[in-house]
């Protein structure tokens, strides 16, 4: 590790991180999108929570089989090459979806479509997060985990904001189009300017040997490191009952309970992503400033924003004015969600080892989202049958309790 991060320097926007970051501007724009307007175009044509909650969790299951398999391939493989031959993957599957977009048959579509791209981004995900460690110097990793997340909250905010605004006033097609746009650009970026440092390791077995050699060598090093798991563990249950409250939560309220516009969702979807720029932000102008002893705190945190969006709702208020409030507890949430998040991942890359970043970085977000189906299924089928607000106070009293065992576990440590 010495003499590597010597021969890289201490610089945090080295070439090599920036052609990663640019080429993920629009790549995660283009996911963006997609996960915001298709999802939506079904719900917006239906009106059942049940139905779109579903949806969504059958786009997650390919992820949850193939995350650990893209650890692997991300340790083993010229990560360019993958990065960029799921991009063009997505724009094709998009075009596609374009085209049969007018059948009576927009349900397995809009299923088929989204597992095509979360089974992407199992494989891409881990490519990055294996990347960022080889082309920046340890002692700018926490930033440049900061940075990545500021990225991605960028295009969280021009994804569903461009998605609602464009999908509101023009259509489907066109937002389709631009989707799988970004996806080409992103691509092309990866092909022509992104060079990660790359050492082919040695294979002593077949493909699926080497596979679960490697996978059985990172759950190894993952059960040495008790806090590790915890972590890992804290990060499921926190997919579980938060997480997927915003991600079926946030469409349904807006259009559904408070009667909203889907260009409104988009803004709402916006501030979700200024929260986790101002997070990062904050992670990022005081590097080493909020240690992983911070994370019960950020969590409970995060429980209080859940708790404020169910008293908003609770409340005798018109739809705009229950609205504002919802921006502003989502804001808090992000922020708050969002530093947590940079804390947890940079001390999970540091404390991995080189050769196990990907592995180890695929299965937390393995593990971390294998709870997200179930609870978007639940979520799905509680709006269509409680108050929203009581789905939202469950989630946080469901949330402040992970923050008590995590704080209690690290205390322990």
């Amino acid at each position: 590790m010495t003499q590597t991060s010597g021969r890289r320097g201490a610089r945090l926007f080295s070439p090599g991180f920036v052609a990663i970051m640019v080429a993920q501007v629009f790549s995660l724009l283009g996911m963006e999108i997609l996960q915001f307007v298709i999802p939506l175009h079904l719900l917006n044509l239906t009106g059942s929570g049940t139905l779109y909650g579903t949806v969504i969790a059958l786009g997650n299951v390919p992820y949850l089989l193939l995350a650990p398999i893209g650890g692997v391939v991300a340790d083993r493989t010229r990560k360019r090459a993958v990065m960029a031959a799921c991009d063009l993957a997505l724009a094709a599957a998009l075009l596609g979806y374009l085209a049969l977009s007018g059948s009576t048959q927009l349900v397995p579509l809009t299923a088929a479509v989204l597992m095509v791209a979360f089974a992407a981004q199992a494989i891409y995900q881990p490519c990055v997060q294996s990347s960022v460690p080889r082309v920046v110097a340890p002692e700018r990793l926490e930033q440049a985990v900061a940075v990545t997340n500021q990225v991605s909250m960028l295009t969280g905010i021009g994804g569903p904001v461009l998605g609602g605004l464009v999908f509101g006033f023009f259509g489907l097609a066109p937002i389709v189009v631009v989707s799988a746009a970004c996806f080409v650009a992103a691509g092309v970026l990866v092909l022509a300017f992104v060079r990660v440092p790359y050492e082919p390791p040695e294979r002593t077995a077949g493909p699926l040997a080497t596979v679960r050699n490697d996978l059985a060598e990172a759950l190894r090093f993952l059960r040495s490191r008790p806090v590790m798991w915890r972590i890992i563990i804290a990060a499921t249950l926190v997919n579980l009952f938060g997480s997927s409250f915003f991600n079926v939560g946030s469409s349904y309220i807006v259009t559904e309970t408070l009667g909203l516009s889907n260009q409104l969702l988009g803004v709402l979807q916006g501030t979700l992503a200024v929260g986790g720029l101002v997070g990062g932000a904050v992670v990022a102008l005081r590097p080493g400033g909020l240690g992983i002893k911070s994370s019960p705190a950020l969590l409970g945190c995060t429980a209080a924003g859940l708790a404020a969006i169910a008293a908003v709702l609770a409340a005798p208020l018109p739809a705009l004015g229950a609205y504002a409030g919802m921006l502003a507890a989502y804001l808090a949430s992000m922020a708050f969600c969002m530093a947590l998040s940079i804390v947890a991942m940079s001390y999970l890359q540091l404390k991995a080892p080189e050769t196990l970043v990907g592995k180890v970085m695929a299965l937390t977000v393995m593990l971390a989202n294998f709870a997200a189906p179930a609870g978007q299924v639940v979520y799905g089928l509680a709006f269509d049958r409680v108050p929203a607000w009581s789905v939202a106070l469950v989630a946080a009293v469901a949330t402040a309790a992970v923050a008590a065992w995590l704080s209690r576990s690290i205390r322990e440590r």
